[in-house]
């Protein structure tokens, strides 16, 4: 008689440990006295996670139409409530801590064990304040100055390396390359990458795809499981690169001045030793380059796939303005139309779910009388307003005309309508750097980059816990510009 295979060995486990999910959920619900209405069309077991993990984004959409903003779902065992529209959306992201818990949240789906304990418990408040300190100094009055030089610089070595001007590259791989170069650049010092002879960009990005597909997969996966086979294994892997960031730092702090380093690393130092920085240095890289990078590759695609012509020669010459001049962004007076197409495009590619609460006690929404338990999970999920068509007309279409009335400032200005970076009480501190990073990026690519876009460019995809990337490898050959071209 022939032993299993470990594959046959996994799927009954899963199976087991499904079914103990799923039994332990119904137990829950008999004592369950919320009237939130649950999503349609659960299986067995399963629940609804089949039908959410093959389009995550239009499932939101579909189940908002039939049931409403705020909804129940079961992911294989996994019971949340969602929350789609602006206003369910402020009251839950507005909640205290000790109320509406991120941490708590956060902890339950891996990330103590992807990012660590102190990432997920300390490290966003160390950012936070970081970049506070930042914003109000003289070095953010040259912000756009500053991201254009190391852009410039990353997109030079990383195109570099190509064979030749006619090898294919995936693009989104590559500007997210460009971007963590960058990030690490302004934000820990060039010191970092420079003359090391370990490839930290590849092993890093190597970790990052790894935690992306992790987190995606535990979100529909049995913690019990997930554990063993994502969460561990994936935990060894930062240890490992945090082992080696932690001698990096050692060996090169010492001889390094503050002017030589990055405005974050200058005040992470002072309070953290080296392996406590190091540990903070993955968090930070972590949250820091992929919706920029996700974010401005996606702008430069939509560009060409959705944009009329005379748009696309109006972001041209913005570009060479912005190049030429550097300017306050915030201000959108210098490239209106550059701004807009990364405000539409991160609009149009906004997480599925883009926040998780873990309510501490019963929660009433205030909407016909919506009871959220003590102890349940809540999502925030983002597309679904971004996609409402009741906040924004023509709510699939690129609109990059700045006069349109069917895209006021004031919507874009509204975290609950634009619905694109976390808000309320856990407000993403990276906004505005990813509004100056985004159009500075497109700006160099559109100016002083050649790229030989493919016939067909793949759909958007919602299943990864980030911006919407695409449904297959988007293949370009890039070149730069030499003068006179």
């Amino acid at each position: 008689m022939e032993e299993d295979s470990p594959t046959t060995t996994v799927w009954i486990v899963t199976i087991i440990l499904i079914t103990i999910s799923t039994i332990r959920l119904l137990v829950s619900l008999k004592r369950d006295k919320s009237n939130i209405p649950w999503a349609p069309g659960a299986l067995p077991l399963l629940g609804h996670a089949l039908k959410y993990r093959k389009n995550p984004a239009q499932f939101l959409l579909n189940t908002r139409e039939k049931v409403g903003d705020v909804f129940q779902l079961n992911l294989a065992g996994k019971h949340m409530f969602v929350a789609c529209g602006p206003s369910a959306q402020k009251v839950i992201a507005n909640a205290p801590e000790s109320i509406m818990s991120a941490r708590r949240a956060v902890a339950v789906i891996g990330m103590e064990e992807s990012l660590g304990y102190d990432n997920v418990h300390r490290g966003t408040d160390l950012h936070k304040a970081i970049v506070k300190g930042f914003w109000h100094s003289k070095e953010s009055e040259r912000v756009a100055v500053g991201f254009i030089e190391v852009l410039r610089n990353s997109l030079r070595i990383e195109t570099s390396s190509l064979a030749n001007q006619q090898q294919q590259v995936e693009f989104i791989t590559l500007i997210r390359r460009v971007t963590l170069r960058a990030v690490i650049e302004y934000f820990i010092g060039s010191f970092f990458l420079d003359r090391w002879d370990f490839n930290f960009i590849e092993e890093f990005m190597k970790f990052q795809e790894e935690l992306e597909d992790v987190t995606a997969k535990t979100a529909v996966m049995p913690r019990a499981l997930a554990l063993p086979l994502l969460l561990w294994p994936l935990r060894r892997r930062r240890l490992k690169l945090e082992q080696l960031i932690t001698k990096r730092l050692e060996e090169n702090l010492p001889k390094t001045s503050n002017e030589e380093l990055g405005f974050w690393l200058v005040a992470a130092r002072y309070s953290n030793c080296p392996g406590e920085v190091a540990h903070f240095i993955i968090g930070l890289l972590f949250a820091a380059h992929k919706n920029p990078a996700i974010g401005a590759a996606q702008s430069y695609l939509m560009l060409f796939e959705r944009a009329k012509p005379g748009q696309q020669q109006r972001c041209l010459k913005e570009s060479q303005t912005l190049l030429s001049e550097p300017t306050d962004l915030f201000l959108q007076e210098s490239c209106p139309t550059l701004n807009r197409l990364c405000l539409e495009t991160l609009r149009l590619t906004a997480h599925s779910i883009g926040g998780l609460r873990t309510a501490g006690q019963d929660f009433s929404l205030g909407e016909k009388n919506f009871i959220i338990p003590r102890g349940s999970t809540v999502a925030l999920a983002h597309i679904p307003s971004s996609l409402n068509a009741n906040i924004w007309r023509d709510p699939g279409t690129l609109d990059l005309n700045i006069n349109s009335r069917n895209r006021s400032k004031e919507l874009y200005r509204n975290d609950y309508t634009f619905t694109v970076f976390s808000h309320g009480i856990h407000r993403c501190p990276g906004q505005r750097f990813v509004m100056v990073m985004a159009p500075c990026t497109v700006a160099i690519l559109l100016t002083e980059y050649r790229i030989k876009m493919p016939d067909n460019i793949p759909p958007l995809c919602f299943e990864r816990a980030t911006l919407a990337q695409r449904a297959g490898p988007v293949y370009v050959t890039i070149s730069e510009n030499k003068h006179g071209d």
